[in-house]
């Protein structure tokens, strides 16, 4: 039985090879990669209105987006709903306000975000923290943190940077200039979704 199986496999191996060899030598040239445009955008998922689109350490050391809802939960868990669940308190005219956004972003990854391996890089925010954002005319945002920018590595400091960039620009092409309580200061942009 074992060396019938192994004929058919050595047979079957055989015609498959027999089968590539007159391709080798018709006349198709090699080409070679042709782009198809950049990864599709997480953007198409959210409700800017009413989502927040926050990024946490990923298990390899980048940093994932997770979507949050400020709409009522819709059976998922109260872990994805921020605050009491009302809806965008600017109306549903606007996104979410970047302070709101920051604010969740240092409150930390939820059970679920958890579970799938995300964490954070981030000190907590202490009670009663604000955040303070302020657009410059030549489109940057300057965000005043409630927490000191000195020793942070680079991670907190991108998950700080790619999400307030994606709260304020739906392809996250903002830059964004820090500003910690310790008075140090940082500017960058996000860079995700960005080739080369």
């Amino acid at each position: 039985m074992r060396r019938a199986r192994t004929r058919r496999r050595r047979a079957a191996a055989a015609t498959a090879a027999a089968a590539v060899l007159p391709l080798a030598g018709c006349g198709i040239q090699e080409t070679d990669v042709i782009e198809a445009g950049g990864p599709a955008s997480v953007q198409a998922f959210v409700d800017r209105d009413h989502d927040m689109l926050l990024f946490f350490r990923s298990p390899d050391g980048g940093v994932s987006p997770v979507i949050r809802t400020t709409r009522p939960s819709a059976g998922f868990g109260d872990e994805y709903t921020v605050g009491s669940g009302a809806p965008n308190a600017d109306g549903p005219d606007g996104p979410v306000p970047t302070e709101k956004v920051v604010m969740a972003l240092l409150n930390g990854p939820g059970k679920e975000d958890r579970a799938a391996g995300l964490s954070t890089a981030l000190p907590a925010a202490r009670p009663g923290a604000t955040v303070e954002v302020e657009s410059s005319p030549d489109g940057s945002v300057t965000t005043r943190l409630p927490l000191a920018l000195e020793g942070l590595d680079s991670t907190a400091v991108r998950q700080l940077t790619c999400t307030i960039a994606y709260s304020r620009d739906a392809d996250g092409q903002v830059v964004v200039e820090l500003t910690g309580q310790d008075g140090t200061s940082r500017s960058g942009t996000c860079g995700l979704g960005r080739s080369g």
